[in-house]
């Protein structure tokens, strides 16, 4: 690990070293530390052991001007939550999120990105949030999202700026939603379960706008499974609106995934999430927080069980560069598995308390 960390370091240098001349760098990212606890039910629950973890993000970006005029930007996160130890457990390289950007004027985008928010992801979570989205939280909730094409993988796109009010139109388009986060742009890609031919591809789109104290976001996706004819084509759809006030905001978004997987398979599965959430400033330094969250699964051939439900409330305390904040998460009647029918009593209620300094 060190000698990753070291190269790592040689490698930033040399690039800053390198591009000074034509850009201006600079480096960025946060550290944080969470701790969870609190119990779970059902006979296909997991234990809720103590958790004590942490993360740190590094940020290496660069813009400037080409010599035709247009202007550019580039970024690569560098994540130790990515290392074989995270959320991305298939994942072995902590070169995470990055993009690159051509703009040949200031209203219109050319882009490449591997987990960048484009396309459809824009509206992903069009509602307040108090320190992460729901299904960030604690990861344990079984709600489903929207399916997007850019979250762990590779894109191009274009995004159109100042369409109405604050206005913002972003396309994406992923060609192999196999690759992996270490795909090289100098050597062709042979997965598992790939054999030299694409899998499945999409497209998303994703379009907000923000007339005066309202902001509106939709998503729309569409998944080309090529493995076989058996294979489902899932769509996903979202909208939702956020009020934003001086001392609160609210919001409310549904989301509709047909056939929902990211990476297409041969389960007919449908969800339909409604979320809705609230922000209220107590102070100049503390923010109160809450989300209610519901969710219909209904899978061909099983028995559709009940909904879904998730409620959380939290607080956080903004000291500038730092944010601590404390969360509780109730989880009602969770889906057994990713592709499974929720069950009645599979539930969970934990607590989150977190500190991330920024710098």
């Amino acid at each position: 690990m060190k000698r990753l960390v070291k190269t790592i370091g040689v490698l930033s240098v040399a690039s800053l070293m390198s591009t000074s001349a034509f850009s201006q760098i600079s480096i960025s990212g946060y550290a944080e530390v969470g701790f969870m606890a609190g119990s779970t039910e059902g006979t296909r629950s997991t234990g809720a052991a103590k958790n004590l973890g942490g993360e740190s993000v590094i940020t290496v970006a660069g813009k400037g001007t080409l010599n035709n005029g247009w202007t550019y930007s580039a970024y690569q996160n560098i994540d130790s939550d990515e290392v074989n130890n995270g959320r991305e457990i298939a994942n072995a390289s902590p070169m995470t999120t990055r993009a690159i950007v051509l703009s040949p004027s200031k209203d219109i985008n050319l882009f490449y990105t591997y987990d960048g928010v484009y396309g459809g992801e824009i509206a992903r979570t069009a509602v307040p949030t108090l320190t992460e989205r729901v299904v960030d939280l604690t990861g344990a909730t079984t709600l489903a999202e929207f399916i997007d094409v850019t979250s762990g993988t590779h894109a191009i796109g274009f995004d159109v700026l100042n369409v109405g009010p604050a206005g913002r139109l972003s396309v994406a388009y992923a060609p192999n939603l196999d690759a992996t986060q270490s795909q090289s742009s100098d050597r062709p890609y042979s997965g598992t379960a790939q054999a030299g031919m694409n899998t499945a591809s999409g497209y998303s789109i994703g379009y907000s706008v923000t007339p005066g104290p309202i902001k509106i976001a939709a998503g729309y996706t569409k998944i080309d499974s090529k493995r076989g004819a058996t294979e489902v084509d899932p769509k996903s759809k979202t909208l939702g609106v956020t009020y934003t006030a001086a001392e609160f905001a609210v919001g409310a978004q549904r989301t509709k995934n047909t056939d929902g997987r990211k990476i297409a398979g041969t389960v007919d599965m449908d969800d339909t999430v409604d979320t809705f959430s609230a922000n209220f400033k107590a102070s100049k330094d503390i923010t109160l927080g809450a989300t209610y969250s519901k969710m219909e699964r209904k899978v061909v051939a099983s028995t559709t069980g009940p909904d879904t439900k998730v409620m959380t409330v939290g607080a956080a305390y903004n000291l500038g560069p730092v944010v601590a904040s404390i969360q509780y998460e109730d989880a009602k009647d969770k889906n057994q598995a990713g592709n499974e029918v929720s069950v009645s009593g599979l539930d969970h209620k934990l607590t989150k308390i977190k500190v991330k300094a920024n710098f």
